[in-house]
């Protein structure tokens, strides 16, 4: 029998030589074993989803869901590609068995708000980026998405607020320039997350 660093070492090898073919038949074997092999399993549905193969991404990460069903890091990997398939309803209950398990869990949040969105319900939306942010403050894609739930929700003065965060925790945003004349649109000072 193999041993599991041997097979994790012989599927990056492989990948490497670029051959995923080889990478995946060890990382299965892998996954096999030990469902809750964090490594072994991220590894696999990363080169799924960079074969845009979501199907056998989502089938690993059950097998891991089923094989380690107190870690809600697998949940949130689920929920993610269910939002990427258009099913938020989904999405939400992957994310919140992963919040009974982990409660805070930032990212968790930020995906149960994106869900919400994907549903137009923006009050709620804000309220998971808000509960994300005090799990992971310096989170720029969760600061973005709350000013645009917030902005969407009509709360200008929530909005403007969301996007000086944004500003603050990314001052080399590429977009700046146009954050700045939408908090100038909202009624706020550009100039204040200078």
């Amino acid at each position: 029998m193999t041993d599991p660093a041997e097979l994790f070492n012989e599927a990056l090898t492989a990948i490497d030589a670029g051959d995923t073919v080889a990478a995946v038949a060890r990382l299965r074997r892998l996954v096999a074993r030990d469902p809750a092999d964090k490594e072994a399993v991220g590894l696999l549905v990363d080169i799924y989803l960079d074969r845009d193969q979501p199907d056998a991404a989502d089938t690993v990460l059950a097998v891991a869901c089923e094989g380690a069903p107190s870690e809600p890091e697998f949940l949130v990997r689920r929920a993610d590609l269910r939002l990427r398939a258009g099913d938020p309803r989904g999405a939400a209950a992957l994310v919140t068995a992963a919040l009974k398990l982990r409660p805070g869990h930032w990212e968790a949040l930020y995906l149960l708000g994106d869900a919400f969105c994907d549903v137009a319900a923006y009050p709620e939306a804000a309220r998971a980026y808000r509960l994300s942010l005090e799990s992971n403050p310096f989170s720029h894609d969760v600061w973005y998405n709350l000013a645009v739930a917030l902005t969407e929700a009509a709360d200008d003065a929530g909005a403007v607020e969301a996007w000086e965060g944004y500003l603050k925790v990314r001052p080399d945003a590429p977009d700046r320039a146009e954050v700045a004349a939408e908090i100038q649109r909202l009624g706020g000072d550009p100039d204040a997350a200078r």
